[in-house]
């Protein structure tokens, strides 16, 4: 799945402040520049992609926030401005599968893929599209033809999303139940991205389930030690040093859980003691 970055309004408006000083001062101390001159510093127009991006900007947005209706609008919006975007029809695609028209969904992502294909060639654009479609094929349970588009995807040498598609693609192989598999492309993902919590966390379960214990820990450690630990996390950790019978451990663990996530069915779980043997 966004996050809001907001600033201090006066830091801002002081600096503006400040600069609107400078700039009168120096009105007053020189003459001014003939106007032709201005033709020179005035900034080339947006483009076409630019302006419709802006709009796809505010779909995503309001995708992540779960406003499908808005999010549309916000799609059209952009492709009325741009009818080649193919990452707009991509999250229109998305869209529809969300709202669960997946007949829709497929019409979308098939656009967006012709669309991405066309010359000049854009790598992420297209890996992006194909990574998307993966994922509504996975939803679908086609299986074979989502790790078909997420290979499509970590092909181009260029990507730079290939630990989401990596970390997406494993966890499709999950829903499939092909584990050895999963595994794989988790520890892709984590030699990109050491400090992904989520994948972090899929490889301790699988060691857990494989009844390795040590390693397990050994993964999900630096995830619990970190501002990213969860509540699955914490109580994984807990599960993995009773296995290993180590009280303080479990003991810190615990503690850490209670803090930071007490209303959580795992912190209830930690105060009850109820521990779920395998």
């Amino acid at each position: 799945m966004s996050i809001a970055w907001h600033r201090s309004g006066a830091r801002w408006l002081c600096l503006v402040g400040m600069l609107g000083v400078g700039l009168w001062l120096a009105a007053c101390a020189q003459p001014q520049a003939p106007a032709h001159l201005d033709t020179l510093t005035t900034p080339p127009p947006d483009t076409v992609r630019q302006r419709a991006a802006r709009r796809l900007g505010l779909a995503t947005a309001y995708f992540e926030q779960g406003q499908t209706t808005v999010a549309q609008q916000e799609v059209r919006a952009a492709l009325q401005i741009d009818p080649n975007y193919a990452e707009a029809y991509s999250l229109l695609g998305l869209i529809h599968q969300r709202d669960n028209a997946p007949a829709l969904a497929q019409q979308s992502f098939q656009q967006a893929l012709q669309l991405a294909a066309l010359s000049p060639l854009r790598t992420n654009e297209l890996a992006s599209v194909q990574h998307n479609y993966g994922w509504f094929l996975c939803e679908q349970n086609n299986f074979a033809q989502a790790q078909t588009q997420f290979a499509h995807a970590l092909s181009h040498a260029a990507y730079t999303a290939a630990a989401k598609t990596w970390t997406t693609s494993a966890l499709c192989q999950l829903r499939a139940g092909q584990r050895v598999e999963a595994r794989n492309g988790f520890q892709q993902a984590l030699v990109l991205e050491p400090n992904n919590a989520l994948v972090r966390y899929q490889l301790a379960a699988l060691d857990w389930q494989d009844g390795n214990p040590q390693r397990a820990q050994a993964t999900l450690s630096p995830l619990n030690a970190s501002a990213q630990a969860s509540p699955e996390s914490l109580w994984l950790g807990i599960q993995l040093a009773r296995a290993l019978a180590q009280p303080p451990q479990m003991q810190q663990l615990g503690q850490q859980l209670s803090q930071r996530y007490p209303q959580s069915t795992q912190a209830q779980a930690w105060l009850e003691r109820k521990f779920e043997d395998k």
